[in-house]
């Protein structure tokens, strides 16, 4: 027995007793044991929340976004998100943080105005990280091999099937997610130089040559002495494109850019099209309106959010034709307008809008571009004495026109598009002068309107550019009846009206158009509108129309 103990005595590993070496043995199962508790405590959820008071602010943000709380009840911590998961990264990021602990003691951040002066500043580290290792936490929990776009909403599917192909990491798309975006946060410098994209074109000269002279052919007499011939023509062998109009509440052309509101801002600077993120979202856009849950502040009682309608187009040498149904709706007084009807003499006005590639944006949103953060019944809409005092009160017709009408961002020196240190956002007092406003007009930067008004059964037609131009037009004939509870509207438009402002339309040319309608005696911006839709004219488009950015192909006849 003696023998045997001291046999065991005598063994060694590395050099040392095996008594020592249990010793140590268990000294570092201690030791890990107690780094890997302190490493588990440095990353819950109330070591981040309490620990340190400059964090309270940042968890008071994050626990009214999804990542907190959602649906399914699964959520992210902090961790999950700022600390990785594999060995070396996490070691690397835990010696980082001293750098976080030495600024809290120098209380660099220990008030919240000190935090928000800071905030930009803290947002660039997190992007540049996150940019470096290409999103690798957000990769944690969701794993683009593992996602089924199939089951995804359309908008999601089509917005993850481009990032896989460009690819793109999950910043790009998702900023602001987990906390609240820094002021300006889009004009960093980290930022722009991952995201950087083409300013839009505003000089007239880069824009090139019009795709058809502006002086062309007047077929306005031929239009008005041949009348309405749309409602003369067989339609039944016409392709119909099905669209529903909405509600669009007061999103303004500067909210659809501004990034920290409207998720797809950015998306929409590198030129994606609404219609490409938003299609079949119509209804639940149009109730979140006429509910004043979003986009919209006024109580729009029980007027209907969405406008299922079919519109047709077909064309000969002089004309194009269009023909537009939907249902009618029942009357739904506005509980804002005394009388429930803001405009009593017209049951229903349709306009459509017609554009080219000269307008910045109409590509994109069509008439969209044009309805602004500042114009009448929108939220930074001047008042009456602003407008009255303003210099530009008579050469814009302020007052006349009942305030600041659509306009085109060309037309302005200056765009407040984030409303920044409380700004207003838009431009309407921005205006350029007499002759770059002519300039901008003879080389086609224009949106071109017509308007029926079904109170008098009167056509209107113009454009918009500096403010908006409408007058009654002999070159362009609408019509429209109710049958049956189903509106039917024909529109027969001259190719070229010889009218200033109305667009020359090429058939070898494409083009952008909208519909709105102003239904149940709206008036101002209380319409349905529609997406911006492409038009050509019996083109043979390679691929699918969707790739070409055009959705209605008019069918050439023969009368």
């Amino acid at each position: 027995m003696g023998e045997r103990l001291r046999n065991w005595r005598k063994i060694t590993i590395m050099g040392a007793s095996l008594g020592a070496a249990v010793i140590f043995f268990v000294a570092g199962i201690l030791f890990w044991g107690g780094f890997n508790t302190v490493m588990e405590a440095t990353n819950s959820m109330k070591f981040c929340s309490t620990a340190c008071h400059e964090m309270s602010w940042v968890y008071e943000e994050y626990e009214e976004r999804p990542h907190f709380q959602n649906a399914t009840g699964v959520g992210a911590t902090c961790s999950d998100c700022h600390v990785p998961d594999a060995w070396g990264p996490k070691m690397i990021r835990k010696i980082e943080a001293s750098r976080e602990v030495w600024h809290w003691m120098l209380g660099t951040i220990n008030t919240k105005e000190k935090f928000e002066d800071k905030r930009l500043h803290l947002a660039e580290n997190v992007w540049r990280s996150m940019l470096r290792t290409d999103s690798r936490e957000c990769r944690n929990c969701h794993d683009w091999s593992a996602m089924d776009l199939e089951e995804q909403a359309p908008r999601a599917a089509r917005e993850h099937a481009r990032g896989f192909e460009q690819g793109q990491t999950c910043i790009e798309c998702h900023q602001g997610i987990a906390h609240q975006l820094p002021e300006d946060w889009d004009e960093s410098p980290v930022w722009a130089a991952r995201f950087e994209h083409d300013e839009p074109v505003t000089d007239l000269a880069e824009r090139g040559e019009p795709a058809m002279p502006l002086e062309t052919e007047d077929l306005g007499e031929a239009v008005a002495a041949e009348g309405d011939i749309a409602a003369t023509l067989d339609w039944d062998d016409v392709p119909a494109l099905d669209m529903t109009l909405f509600l669009p509440g007061q999103a303004s052309i500067e909210w659809i850019q501004d990034g920290s509101e409207h998720g797809g801002g950015r998306a929409f600077s590198f030129g994606d099209r609404c219609i490409w993120c938003h299609q079949g979202e119509e209804e639940q856009i149009g109730q979140l309106a006429v509910s004043a849950e979003k986009i919209e502040t006024y109580d729009l009682g029980d007027k209907r959010g969405h406008v299922p309608m079919t519109v047709q187009a077909s064309f000969d040498d002089d004309y194009l034709f269009m023909r537009f149904q939907w249902e009618a709706g029942e009357h739904a007084p506005l509980p804002f307008v005394d009388g429930g009807m803001m405009d009593p003499d017209n049951p229903m006005k349709l306009t459509v809008s017609f554009s080219d590639d000269r307008v910045d944006m109409a590509d994109r949103a069509g008439c969209w571009a044009s309805c602004h953060h500042d114009s009448t019944y929108m939220p930074d809409a001047p008042d009456a004495e602003t407008l009255a005092e303003s210099e530009l009160a008579e050469r814009l017709d302020l007052m006349s026109n009942g305030g600041v009408t659509k306009y085109l961002t060309e037309s302005r020196t200056e765009i407040e598009i984030r409303g920044r240190r409380g700004a207003a956002r838009g431009g309407w007092d921005k205006l350029k002068e007499e002759q770059e406003i002519a300039e901008l007009l003879d080389g086609g930067v224009y949106l071109n309107l017509a308007r029926f008004n079904s109170g008098d059964g009167t056509t209107e037609s113009g454009y918009i550019l500096d403010e908006r131009h409408f007058a009654d037009s002999q070159a362009i004939v609408f019509s429209a009846e109710e049958e049956d509870g189903i509106w039917t509207a024909y529109l027969t438009r001259a190719l070229r009206t010889g009218v200033e402002g109305d667009k020359p339309l090429s058939t070898d040319g494409k083009y952008s158009f909208n519909v709105a309608l102003h239904d149940d005696y709206a008036d101002s911006r209380f319409h349905h509108v529609s997406w911006q839709y492409g038009l050509a004219f019996d083109a043979e488009i390679p691929g699918d129309y969707e790739d070409d950015m055009v959705e209605i192909n008019a069918t050439r006849i023969t009368r």
